[in-house]
């Protein structure tokens, strides 16, 4: 099976790192329009995602490795994740774990996946940033939480968001650079594009402004891979195709 999946380039210095971003790819779908489910949330088949889970993990090589997840509902809620006994780990839209030998990870389909490694301390974590989960602050949440269950410094902290949808594609009402702008109105100013009566959104650009706010360092944060809904033959896009599969971003540690 040929599965793209994306890197940090300069994370392959993280002795037992695991992570990845990836796209599309065929699988036990219902249809050749409906490739490689790994959510129950569209009604697929439970046992042909099932067979797509076993089949995805054989593939990255991943075999011995639990990935956790997570039912997404676009909102700011982070899970600890301290085992392996259940595969969804409850509805949240992040989850962080200090346990080896399992991944946490998240699904997007134009929503910003971002994971975290904290090299020292072995601490992974990722999230699902939509417009909502963004400007509820779900990415500084994260770093905050991390540092309140951890200990850990955020200036540790390394930080990849994977691909999403960008401004080129993604135009909102101003109804949404509003709700932002309520709790993030610096941070918006360089992620808010006016164009006619509504508006060009980058949101990348504007969680990296959160992160740097939470003590990221900028040399510490990575943007990686394209626009989705420009991408179509790699990626999912819920704006360009209506109800899409996701692809999987994932993060862990091996002992």
């Amino acid at each position: 099976m040929k599965i793209l999946r994306l890197h940090v380039p300069h994370w392959d210095q993280f002795d037992g790192l695991i992570h990845g971003f990836l796209g599309r790819f065929g699988g036990q779908g219902q249809s050749p329009n409906r490739p490689f489910r790994l959510s129950h949330d569209n009604g697929d088949d439970s046992h042909a995602v099932k067979r797509n889970w076993c089949e995805l993990k054989l593939a990255i090589g991943l075999r011995d490795i639990d990935i956790i997840t997570a039912k997404q509902v676009h909102g700011d809620t982070i899970l600890t994740v301290s085992s392996a006994t259940e595969k969804l780990a409850g509805i949240g839209d992040g989850l962080m774990t200090d346990i080896p030998n399992l991944c946490v990870g998240v699904m997007a389909a134009d929503c910003v996946p971002i994971l975290f490694a904290e090299p020292a301390r072995k601490i992974a974590a990722a999230v699902h940033a939509g417009w909502r989960g963004t400007a509820a602050g779900i990415a500084p949440r994260a770093v905050a939480l991390m540092k309140e269950a951890y200990g850990i410094d955020p200036a540790a902290l390394h930080v990849a968001m994977g691909p999403s949808i960008g401004p080129c594609c993604y135009e909102v009402g101003p109804e949404v650079a509003e709700q932002i702008a309520a709790n993030w109105r610096e941070e918006l100013k360089g992620a808010w594009r006016p164009d006619g009566i509504k508006g060009r959104l980058d949101l990348r650009t504007l969680n990296e402004a959160q992160l740097l706010g939470a003590g990221i360092p900028r040399l510490h944060i990575q943007k990686i891979g394209p626009c989705t809904a420009c991408h179509l033959g790699d990626f999912f896009s819920y704006r360009k195709e209506g109800r899409s599969g996701h692809q999987l971003s994932f993060i862990g540690w091996r002992s």
